[in-house]
């Protein structure tokens, strides 16, 4: 019997075993962490809160953090919301009822994987990817510093996001999870040409350094009158906000940009008593990067976003700005990343009136206090890190985690890179590669999804009313344990996989008349393999070739397959296997050849 697997069970190593998960698991292949999503949300289908949050815990390091402010790269793939089949699971607001519904609230310590090795690591910066980066360190035996300059850890997850969006005592306690495990966090301890220690000190103390610095150069651009009191960046103004208790803002203010530090400067100024409110992005919708349902919730609050405009100058008298002059834009042709550049359409000029501007124009990764020497050593010519993709620099011993190597990102991206770059530390510490990946494939016979689930509705999210909305009080309320276990149990477990054994079957064709989806089982010639003989797709069998010559095999096509059981339920003979596979990562995983999964 052909197989897409390289054995019935156990621990599987071959490409077609990971090939097989990439394909037909997208929320985990979408996920940067390669978080057992289908694994946590069966948990919370059997009200098993606690599993789940630490099934997160073990994967993304921060459930309760990313349960309300991930950016969701798992939704748009999810096979629920394919067309015909509804809408996607609400993976994110899954992984948010995990944490809110434990059982016990108590601080999690993990395990160690690895007994003490005697080695000392120094983390620089306390932000999501320095604090990953600490706690898969100190998991792994490391003796782990995360120095950080501002008062308090967190890095953007406090000084971006606000506590509307991110309640404070939700990030508090993850982060005292990772302190748990040994992890030392000093703040109000800057690194470098800002007064602290240099980094050569810390090279002569550590056996190898993690710079997790995050990108906190701002951009401005050079727009004429852009140095006029009341124009400031976004990012300066949610730190006054978030760490310095700012309680003031402009009376007709305007948020110049697109993405997520644009909308949060709108719903805060909103908050702090503006009048009027309003961002402008040069871009058209489609191109804004944003968590889904943020322009939603801005809308509901009563914040317009203008698209395709652009600041042309600044106006006002030598204290303050008055109005800015936009004119309209339109696509251009692509840049290096494939997306259209906005060209100014000429004779569009109009003006705005206000007296606070918050520019969200981005951010990157700041050098400039590492010392000219370690600036030469770790920067080309061109300015640009020589960095390889785990976090490896040009200096034995250095490492870069999360957005100070890949430039601004999301949580979870940084998240998955400071794994990535954690593992790699590891191996240069101790001499060898300690944590592997594997498939893992048991029996599946216990999957218990009927059709009836594929008609239950999304849970929408409640969310606070409007006139109660203010910095502190968080708006999305989360779901309620019912509708999350509802929610939860509309996943297809794309990770079990089912196939017809053609030496007990009979070719009754009770499973092909029984199938609710046109290709979930297909009568097939042949299959189609690449060059790792890797399956990726079959031949259908010619409708002219008679049927009782059975030149031909069922095929269960998993893409299609929405784990009904409705062929189950009517083959006479029981051909049908079902398996449950899954990615697992440790110790016993570790093998001589590398796959191409990370972890």
């Amino acid at each position: 019997m052909e197989t897409p697997l390289s054995r019935p069970e156990g621990l599987a190593r071959a490409p077609g075993d990971f090939y097989w998960l990439e394909r037909n698991v997208p929320c985990q292949a979408a996920c940067p962490a390669r978080t057992d999503i289908p694994g946590y949300l069966a948990a919370i289908s059997r009200g098993d809160y606690e599993q789940a949050y630490r099934i997160n815990l073990a994967d993304n390091v921060f459930p309760g953090v990313l349960g309300r402010v991930c950016a969701r790269p798992c939704e748009a793939p999810c096979r629920h919301g394919w067309p015909g089949l509804g809408e996607s699971v609400a993976i994110c607001a899954s992984k948010r009822s995990a944490s809110d519904h434990r059982v016990s609230t108590e601080p999690i310590r993990l395990p160690p994987v690895f007994p003490p090795t005697g080695k000392y690591i120094a983390v620089v910066g306390a932000g999501v990817a320095g604090l990953t980066a600490a706690r898969q360190l100190a998991l792994y035996g490391h003796s782990v510093t995360v120095f950080e300059r501002e008062g308090v850890p967190g890095g953007m997850m406090r000084q971006g996001i606000p506590a509307f969006r991110l309640p404070r005592a939700v990030l508090e306690q993850e982060i005292r999870q990772i302190e748990a495990l040994g992890v030392t966090l000093k703040c109000s301890t800057p690194i470098g040409d800002d007064g602290g220690p240099m980094l050569d000190d810390l090279r002569k103390e550590f056996n190898a350094i993690i710079l997790a610095a995050g990108t906190i150069q701002l951009h401005r651009p050079d727009t004429p009158g852009g140095e006029r009191a009341g124009i400031e960046h976004g990012l300066d103004f949610l730190r006054d906000v978030n760490l310095r208790g700012r309680k003031t803002v402009g009376r007709l203010v305007a948020v110049i940009g697109g993405g997520f530090t644009a909308i949060d400067c709108a719903r805060v100024a909103l908050r702090l008593g503006a009048e009027k409110v309003a961002v402008y992005y040069r871009r058209a919708v489609a191109d804004l990067v944003v968590t889904p349902g943020e322009l939603d919730a801005m809308a509901h609050e009563g914040i317009p976003l203008e698209t395709q405009v652009i600041p042309r100058a600044y106006e006002g008298d030598r204290d303050a700005v008055r109005r800015i002059q936009f004119l309209r834009t339109r696509p251009g042709e692509p840049d290096a990343s494939g997306r259209r550049r906005p060209v100014d359409v000429p004779g569009t000029e109009f003006y705005v009136e206000a007296d606070r501007v918050l520019l969200a124009t981005g951010q990157r990764p700041d050098p400039s206090w590492l010392g000219i020497e370690w600036k030469n050593l770790l920067l080309d010519a061109d300015g640009r890190w020589r960095v390889d993709p785990d976090g490896r620099t040009a200096a034995p011993g250095i490492f870069l985690a999360g957005d100070y190597a890949t430039g601004a990102s999301n949580l979870i991206e940084a998240i998955a890179h400071a794994k990535s770059c954690a593992l790699a530390a590891d191996e240069y510490l101790t001499g060898q590669r300690r944590i592997g990946m594997a498939v893992t494939i048991e029996s599946g016979r216990d999957v218990a999804r009927t059709r009836i689930l594929d008609e239950l509705p999304r849970q929408p999210m409640p969310e606070c009313p409007l006139p109660s909305r203010g910095l502190e009080t968080e708006v999305e309320l989360g779901l309620a344990p019912e509708p999350a276990q509802q929610e939860a149990r509309r996943c297809y477990l794309c990770h079990y996989k089912y196939e017809i054994d053609m030496s007990r079957c009979i070719y009754c064709d009770q499973c092909v008349e029984a199938k609710p989806r046109p290709d979930c089982i297909v009568k097939a010639s042949a299959l189609q393999r690449d060059e790792q003989s890797r399956i990726t797709g079959w031949a259908r069998k010619s409708d002219s070739v008679r049927a009782e010559a059975k030149p031909f095999f069922y095929w269960i096509h998993q893409e299609d397959c929405i784990r009904c059981n409705a062929c189950l339920e009517v083959c006479p003979v029981q051909c049908i296997n079902v398996q449950k596979v899954s990615l697992s990562r440790g110790p016993e995983m570790v093998q001589d050849v590398e796959t191409r999964a990370r972890g």
